[in-house]
């Protein structure tokens, strides 16, 4: 029967629903106690059980695959002395060393840019100035290096006044100088300075190296004196610094024949040098003896060897001349 319709027959029935479970709990207790049914409450013992384990060593061929593991007891800490290195690392090191010479012999082999050979030196220079005296007075030289056979070389300056100025400044002013061409740059032998009208002015000088002895000679007097490595005469001086540029020496001996002083220089600066040919990058020094009123400028080419372009002259009496290069020939490779 549905429940339902169960609920509406005990309605009827007026029986209330506590007596229906009563009666429900006694059917099934006497069916319990008279009949055949059985039923059992789970077991909630929690009593220790005993549970029995025996470990087993695996077979041989497992065994013998695992690794052995020895496990020792850690030393105690201690202090360490400094001392020399043991054998062991200096061996270690030989074996570093050796292995950087290997590094640089692998290097070594391997190809490198080779560096560019010094260019040579002119085998001639021909430079035209335009003379300008202070106070009064024009004229023009010309210098001509030239280098000559066996390491040999000459030098040779002509200057002569123009115009009005040569009623009062006849004649030529020359010089000359000759020697050897050295690792060192230019080694005079034998330097001369005359004016061509006025013959009592001569002067020279002349280099043994061999000796170490320099002569010097002029109408008044004759001197020999020792001789520094790495004198020049006045006009080698000037063409110098095309074998040794400016600031690799800034001290030389110089000599015109007359004295013998050693002259510093110093550097100005650079600067640009108008001129017939253009205009010029310069590298400018100045010299002295040590006499405020007597000094010498000189502007060195940059792009033709230091060759001189310019030079200005002032006497210990405030004379002077300026020299401006007007022409070049040469074969300088630049």
């Amino acid at each position: 029967m549905p429940t339902a319709q169960l609920k509406q027959y005990l309605k009827k029935l007026a029986i209330p629903w506590v007596w229906f479970w009563a009666l429900l709990f006694s059917v099934l207790m006497h069916l319990i106690l008279f009949g055949g049914m059985q039923f059992e409450w789970p077991d909630f013992d929690l009593e220790p059980h005993t549970i029995e384990a025996e470990l087993v060593l695996p077979p041989k061929s497992v065994a013998q695959k695992l690794p052995k593991k020895v496990i020792k007891d850690k030393p105690p800490l201690e202090r360490k002395e400094l001392r020399p290195q043991s054998s062991s690392v200096n061996q270690q090191h030989q074996v570093a060393e050796t292995s950087n010479m290997n590094v640089e012999d692998t290097l070594d082999r391997e190809p490198r840019f080779a560096e560019e050979p010094p260019l040579p030196p002119p085998t001639y220079v021909d430079l035209f100035f335009e003379i300008k005296r202070t106070g009064f007075g024009s004229g023009k030289a010309h210098i001509r290096y030239q280098a000559e056979a066996g390491g040999r070389y000459s030098l040779r300056s002509e200057a002569e006044a123009k115009g009005l100025a040569s009623l009062a400044f006849s004649g030529k002013r020359l010089e000359t100088s000759v020697g050897k061409v050295t690792d060192e740059g230019l080694q005079p032998e034998d330097y001369r300075f005359e004016l061509s009208n006025k013959p009592e002015k001569l002067q020279t000088a002349h280099f043994d190296w061999d000796a170490m002895k320099l002569t010097i000679k002029n109408a008044k007097a004759e001197k020999v004196l020792d001789l520094s490595e790495g004198t020049q005469d006045f006009l080698s001086f000037l063409f110098q610094f095309i074998f040794v540029p400016p600031l690799n020496r800034m001290q030389y001996p110089l000599t015109n024949g007359k004295t013998l002083m050693t002259y510093d220089y110093q550097f100005v600066g650079e600067d640009k040098i108008q001129t017939e040919m253009g205009q010029l990058n310069a590298f400018h020094i100045a010299k002295s003896s040590g006499d405020p009123d007597e000094k010498t400028e000189v502007w060195l080419a940059m792009d033709y060897r230091f060759i001189p372009i310019k030079i200005l002259k002032i006497a210990k009496d405030g004379s002077g001349f300026e020299l401006v290069a007007t022409g070049l020939n040469t074969d300088i490779a630049k």
